[in-house]
């Protein structure tokens, strides 16, 4: 058998599921759990026992006993009851239903589930069975700026971290405040005799064994094992405030000895998928449309020739009505088109990119301080062009708590200056409609608007949780 360099090795290692599957998956837990698991405000010094499944636990699991804190990751779940010890939490993270084997029957109401929103729903089902506690988080998976908010509610907290459950689990340990880590069975490499490659029987058995090296000494290891145990190290960067120890005989505790050096001073561990609207205005906003027959409608009429004018003068092969109302654009046009408003029922998914983005009688009525979010959910949205139309006077109308439903009222200057931002304006692309208290503006996105600047995932440091060395 070829021995690979530990370091060096070109590795090809796949997720275990299509990502279609996953989406979907995370699509179904969410309608069906509502907690979320959420971040601790300040650091917490106390140790916390972080236990994987690797073999060393078999030799080191007693002095798991001493802590206060556990949290249990696949395998070791069912492993520590077994041994009389009962997590504080167990976090999982692999989307095929054999987790249910390795987390086992013997769940206590003392421990809490940290589950991944991408779990296969019977292992949830398992869970209720067992009247489990259950809360929901979401792993980031290299999603950008335009897909981001496709895959993860708004407002929710997704976590970075690495390709298997127990480099999220330091990750997780962090966001709930931990820095003084314990890790125990994060191996990386298995006993060369006999078939065990986990601390237990695991029902996925891995046929993939090849031999890596490392400072001279030889492992026995799988292709994903030595891509996690390289990992492992990326993610000790990524968490410089955390002092780690690891415990038992393995590739990565040999690796540790001379890794865990180099720390950064500032890193982002997780951060918000931003949210557009309060719930409460959402709820008012569904109210006003349906008491209000009219409510959303006259505009888009309006302004339906001048839509239908840009499509055509610019190719359009897609158009989206951002803050569509009860959908007169739509139903004015003889194509279909992409809809979005968050306050109309069939209508709140969040919006996929269009070529075109239309946003009439829309950005008057966001709450103040959301319009930076809805701006750039907007420049989100647009490949090509996007058409605005603004009221600039109060509204006719109030809403159930006294509030106009114009939320802001400005002029045009000051219009030009927040959306200048994140667009560019046409030339003789700004409109002045006489008798019409309204701006109109037609605008292409900015090539180094804020969203662009800050391409990965984060909007800025109020929706990031930022770990300091």
């Amino acid at each position: 058998m070829k021995t690979l360099d530990a370091e060096k090795a070109e590795l090809k290692v796949e997720y275990c599921i299509p990502a279609w599957q996953r989406d979907m998956q995370i699509s179904m837990t969410c309608a069906r759990y509502s907690a979320r698991v959420q971040p601790a405000k300040q650091p917490r010094t106390e140790p916390i026992a972080l236990v994987c499944f690797g073999p060393s636990l078999n030799k080191t699991w007693e002095e798991i006993k001493k802590f206060k804190y556990v949290m249990s990751c696949s395998g070791s779940h069912k492993f520590l009851r077994e041994h009389g010890i009962t997590p504080t939490w167990h976090v999982e993270l692999d989307p095929r239903p054999h987790k249910i084997q390795l987390i086992g029957d013997d769940i206590s109401p003392e421990t809490e589930f940290l589950m991944a929103s991408c779990i296969h729903p019977k292992v949830f089902d398992h869970l209720e069975k067992h009247n489990a506690k259950i809360n929901i988080w979401h792993t980031y998976s290299g999603e950008n700026k335009a897909t981001l908010p496709l895959v993860y509610p708004r407002g929710d907290w997704v976590l970075t971290g690495g390709a298997n459950v127990g480099l999220r689990a330091m990750v997780m340990c962090r966001f709930l405040g931990f820095t003084n880590l314990h890790i125990f069975g994060m191996d990386g490499s298995f006993p060369a005799e006999g078939n065990l490659k986990h601390a237990s029987f695991h029902p996925n058995i891995c046929k993939d064994h090849i031999t890596a090296e490392y400072e001279g000494k030889q492992y026995a290891t799988t292709t994903a094992f030595l891509e996690c145990a390289r990992m492992t190290f990326h993610e000790v960067e990524q968490l410089p405030d955390v002092n780690f120890t690891f415990y038992g005989e393995g590739l990565v505790q040999d690796m540790a000895k001379k890794k865990i050096v180099n720390r950064k001073d500032k890193v982002g561990i997780a951060f918000h998928t931003s949210a557009t609207i309060s719930e409460l205005y959402r709820k008012q906003s569904i109210e006003m449309h349906k008491k209000i027959p009219t409510y959303g409608t006259v505009a888009a009429l309006r302004h339906t020739d001048k839509v239908l004018a840009i499509y055509k003068a610019i190719e359009c092969n897609s158009l989206l009505d951002y803050g569509c109302g009860k959908g007169m654009l739509a139903k004015n046009l003889d194509f279909p088109i992409w809809e979005y408003d968050p306050a109309i029922p069939g209508k709140d998914a969040c919006p996929r990119p269009a070529d075109l983005v239309v946003c009439i009688d829309t950005l008057e009525h966001i709450e103040p301080e959301y319009l930076d979010r809805v701006l750039e959910d907007i420049y989100r949205c647009t490949k090509k062009i996007a058409f605005f139309a603004i009221g600039t006077k109060k509204a006719q109308k109030d809403l159930p708590d006294g509030r106009n439903t114009h939320l802001i009222i400005e002029n045009k200057e000051w219009w030009k200056e927040r959306i200048s931002k994140y667009f560019i304006f046409h030339e003789n692309g700004i409109f002045d409609t006489p008798g019409c208290n309204e701006f109109t503006c037609v605008v292409a996105p900015k090539v180094d608007a804020p969203s662009k600047r800050n391409a990965g995932v984060v909007l800025d440091d109020k929706d990031c949780l930022c770990v300091v060395r």
